[in-house]
């Protein structure tokens, strides 16, 4: 039972109450840069040592003179420590042109001076209310000697062939083209977003077929493309769907799990996903959710009559997974499990809960009851001395996140000796 406290521990802190921080970070011997903002990016050079800010130079994406438009969610950019460069792999929407643009453009850190953007690619799109269905993604090789940047579409709506331009990162030169069908047995295809790249160039990658009707992805392949070819090689189905496998979907939408160690041993029930974002609770109906099957369609489902109690959810396309429970008709994120489980209300995560063992009745959380049971296993005096302390920048949301995640650490040190 062991080996369950821990990965729950390191589960927590991919599917748990946390704070995220919005600065990116790449560091040398000597410096650090600090990438910071959801837009408008600035990236700061500091000296490792002294933590001093040796430049400041911001990105201006988006670029209004050009009349550029970014939207978090929907455009993103993503910046790599390469040599003396900051490569930055980056899309905004054009209004004028009615396109989502990706473009690419360097920071040399000895100067603190930008390149001149170069447009990668410009996809025409229907509004700017659908162009996060136009996906751009950089990809590179582990030497950092190559740079693969994948253009795919993952809406119905639009018939626009994928395709993976691969870059020499030095000069920023195409070296290879490789042009994709967007469909695989005669069905809407998209390429996952585990794509990976070996430092010769050859292409490694998951892809989906999509279900047109309902947007939902069904069968799982894998292929490769090698350097110099230039389309799909190797192509083998993944056994179960997608998101059965590792969560290669590119939704990951949630899975059920018939046992705590099912899910801890990565083997979810087949067959049946779980919708994002699509708890729904009233007075009247209770708690219900949308399950997707094999083929990819959907059917709403009471909490009373899900396939299992057990499973992962997300609130939405692009959150981080809760481990959720169904208790009495309930939906429960599953925040430590073990001799003292704990618990907290899904969308009320302000009322928390502990339970003796996994079938143990639940009660409500009080700290004065927890300290009883630390004080029986010599843990209460390092509990107290541990306790985050409230800093000038934390907001209130904040300051919970930090409690809740020293007292999750507490259950699972109290649940290693109990």
């Amino acid at each position: 039972m062991k080996k369950q406290f821990c990965l729950i521990s390191i589960v927590f802190l991919l599917i748990g109450i946390q704070k995220v921080s919005d600065a990116q970070e790449m560091k040398t011997d000597k410096e650090i840069y600090t990438v910071e903002g959801a837009y408008n990016f600035i990236i700061l050079k500091k000296d490792i040592k002294t933590q001093k800010i040796l430049f400041k130079a911001e990105t201006k994406i988006p670029d209004k003179s050009q009349k550029e438009m970014f939207y978090p969610g929907a455009n993103f950019a993503a910046f790599e420590l390469v040599g003396d460069n900051i490569i930055i792999v980056y899309d905004v929407w054009q209004k004028a042109t009615g396109t989502k643009d990706c473009s690419i453009k360097t920071l040399n850190v000895k100067t603190a001076k930008f390149s001149q953007p170069k447009l990668l690619y410009s996809t025409k799109v229907n509004s700017v209310y659908s162009s996060n269905e136009i996906i751009y993604k950089p990809i590179y090789s582990p030497d950092k000697s190559k740079l693969a940047v994948l253009k795919d579409n993952i809406s119905p709506s639009y018939d626009i062939e994928p395709e993976i331009n691969i870059y020499d990162t030095k000069s920023l030169n195409v070296i290879s083209t490789k042009k994709i069908s967007s469909k695989y047995e005669n069905q809407k295809r998209i390429i996952n977003q585990n794509i990976t790249m070996d430092d010769n160039g050859n292409i490694a990658l998951t892809f989906s077929l999509l279900n047109e009707k309902t947007k939902m992805t069904t069968k799982s392949y894998s292929a490769e493309i090698p350097f110099k070819e230039t389309d799909l090689k190797n192509i083998k189905e993944v056994t179960g769907t997608a998101s059965n496998d590792g969560g290669i979907d590119q939704k990951a939408h949630g899975n059920f799990y018939k046992t705590l160690q099912d899910y801890l041993d990565d083997k979810p029930i087949k067959g049946t996903r779980i919708k994002n974002g699509s708890f729904n609770w009233t007075v009247v109906t209770g708690t219900d959710y949308k399950l997707i099957d094999d083929e990819g369609n959907i059917k709403k489902e009471d909490a009373k009559n899900l396939p299992s109690e057990l499973f992962t959810y997300k609130s939405d396309n692009y959150s981080s997974p809760f481990l959720v429970r169904i208790i009495d008709k309930k939906p429960y994120i599953v925040l430590a499990a073990g001799k003292l489980c704990y618990y907290s209300l899904y969308q009320e995560q302000q009322d928390r809960f502990f339970a003796e063992g996994w079938d143990g009745e639940l009660m409500k959380f009080k700290e004065k009851d927890f300290e009883e049971y630390l004080a029986k296993y010599n843990l209460l005096e390092d509990y107290k001395k541990d306790k985050p302390k409230r800093e000038r920048d934390d907001s209130v949301n904040g300051y919970f996140n930090k409690t809740v995640n020293w007292q999750i650490k507490y259950f699972n040190l109290l649940n290693a000796k109990m």
